[in-house]
């Protein structure tokens, strides 16, 4: 007769019981607990990628600020430089008007020297004939004295009137 060994039945009993207790009891869990963690992986991987998206998007937003803060700060400074080059010419045109006024001024100065002058000599000129004519009514001359003694007066009054001006 065939002997059956009852260590090996009850092993195996045991060993598809106890394949039966980890399925029900510890491998749906385990799997349960691998499918949420993957599920969890996954969840983070597809935030990290839409976080990597949102980065690359604020990435080339502020890379399109920065262009644009750069090329208002161009703007910025191209208008200062304007600013700066008219400032220089109001300043150098002022300057030229000041000198022109300045020079009309003296112009006028020397306007009113020379008719001052020029009324000087004409009053000493008047006082010269005036003495010229008194003496000429204190003596009688002839013509010929009478042309020498102009002569002389009109010397001394070219001669001192240039003396004087220069």
């Amino acid at each position: 007769m065939i002997e059956i060994n009852w260590n090996i039945f009850w092993q195996v009993l045991n060993f598809l019981i106890l394949m039966y207790l980890l399925k029900r009891f510890l491998y749906h869990p385990v799997l349960d607990m691998l499918d949420k963690r993957e599920g969890k992986i996954e969840n983070d991987l597809e935030k990290a990628s839409q976080r990597k998206k949102e980065a690359r998007k604020l990435k080339g937003k502020y890379e399109s600020r920065l262009q644009g803060a750069k090329e208002e700060a161009q703007e910025i400074i191209v208008k200062a430089e304007r600013k700066g080059k008219k400032r220089a010419q109001d300043i150098v045109q002022q300057a030229e008007e000041e000198a022109e006024k300045v020079k009309e001024n003296k112009m006028q100065e020397l306007e009113t020297a020379k008719r001052d002058a020029a009324r000087e000599l004409r009053d000493y000129a008047a006082d010269l004939s005036m003495e010229a004519a008194s003496k000429m009514l204190h003596q009688e001359l002839d013509e010929e004295q009478h042309r020498e003694l102009i002569e002389k007066y009109i010397e001394e009054l070219d001669s001192e009137m240039l003396g004087e001006v220069q």
